[in-house]
């Protein structure tokens, strides 16, 4: 990753881009590019580390934001909501600590940890043609405890460990 955070604000009040914007900066060296709605950001999505993303924005689009909801900060009725749960409206400490947190894991974070390897790519197809763990080790030639491992690896790339949920990934990425 190079020196800068990538960070999409999505469906925010021009106050809310403000406060966000200024809680990033000071958090670390942090570029923001601020986004009316989901459907001016999906071209350039690639191009973000992390997202803060309005509370309709993230409903309206939870294909995109469950896989890299570890990446994302939710901002409701004044509240940020992240990977931490915050509750209640913490104010502007919450803020802080919970963008802090978002940077820190996104400047932490190696570039390839995200990408699924072939074999898991192979795994998943597997589970999303309703396989088990024994047939997929019986069709890939491998063990059950390593299509175990691939599905636990798969999990932590992706938040995602149910086998409808990986199937739904599959679906969305071509991978069937």
């Amino acid at each position: 990753m190079s020196g800068h955070v990538r960070i999409a604000l999505l469906g925010l009040t021009p106050l809310e881009t403000m406060g966000m914007r200024e809680a990033l900066r000071s958090t670390a060296a942090v570029e923001t590019e601020s986004f009316s709605d989901f459907a001016s950001f999906t071209p350039l999505a690639d191009r973000f580390d992390g997202y803060v993303a309005a509370a309709a924005v993230f409903v309206a689009n939870l294909e995109f934001f469950m896989p890299r909801r570890q990446k994302t900060i939710i901002i409701s009725a004044g509240r940020v909501m992240g990977e931490g749960s915050l509750s209640g409206d913490g104010g502007e400490l919450a803020i802080m600590e919970e963008t802090s947190r978002l940077v820190a894991e996104l400047g932490s974070r190696d570039d390839a940890a995200g990408e699924l390897s072939a074999r898991e790519k192979e795994v998943i197809r597997e589970v999303a043609s309703g396989k088990t763990n024994k047939e997929i080790a019986d069709g890939l030639c491998i063990s059950v405890n390593t299509v175990i491992t691939h599905r636990k690896n798969i999990a932590s790339k992706l938040g995602i460990k149910s086998a409808s949920g990986l199937s739904l990934y599959a679906m969305m990425n071509g991978l069937l």
